[in-house]
């Protein structure tokens, strides 16, 4: 096919996983393809069989599969979210990949709408905020952090990592919350992207 035609296989792509996504790992129909992208149903599928040749995905039987589709775990009336680790302490490069998608129960984020997604935590920079090696934090992506949040934040040049948003006259930085720490040690700069608002911290029990 015309490479515009292949453009318009990953936003095929994007679209399906989205939508299974929010729809427990169901994917949506040729009809709801053909009406998403103004095609009719039947160049729904013949794309769909066309990415099933290049390896895109797997459309077999009338249903469509893919390697991120095979990762959620299927439960009722949640949303979505996904899991990685990140660093409570130095920063640590992440990829921003997944190892599986899987649904957060609705009371753990208070109601709130919206998409959120779940980190483990690496190392002591935030205990005196009382997230501790090895917790859960559940974010929400994005949106605009208000000063004293706590943030998932990529750090340019060096990785991501869990720090308080703070600001000053000069604009905001990252500061750690473990007063064993120099105030060197906890200023981690202003050079960051804000990824997502920490809402959420779940604990094994001693």
């Amino acid at each position: 096919m015309r490479t515009k035609d292949q453009d318009l296989m990953r936003e095929i792509l994007a679209y399906v996983e989205a939508y299974a996504m929010q729809h427990n790992g169901n994917a949506p129909s040729t009809t709801m393809i053909g009406e998403m992208f103004h095609m009719t149903r039947v160049s729904g599928y013949r794309y769909l069989k066309a990415m099933d040749e290049l390896g895109m995905l797997i459309y077999r039987d009338g249903k469509i599969r893919t390697e991120k589709l095979d990762r959620i775990r299927i439960q009722e009336n949640l949303s979505e979210n996904y899991i990685e680790g990140i660093a409570a302490g130095s920063p640590l490069e992440a990829e921003g990949t997944a190892d599986e998608y899987f649904q957060i129960p609705p009371l753990f984020v208070n109601g709130q709408k919206g998409h959120f997604f779940t980190l483990v935590v690496k190392g002591d920079s935030m205990v005196d905020a009382g997230i501790d090696d090895g917790d859960i934090v559940i974010c929400r992506e994005c949106g605009e952090p208000k000063e004293n949040d706590i943030v998932a934040a990529y750090i340019r040049g060096a990785g991501s990592t869990l720090k308080r948003y703070c600001r000053d006259s000069l604009g905001p930085y990252l500061w750690a919350e473990n007063n064993a720490w120099s105030r060197e040690e906890r200023m981690l700069g202003r050079e960051f992207d804000v990824q997502g608002i920490a809402v959420k911290v779940l604990k094994d029990l001693k």
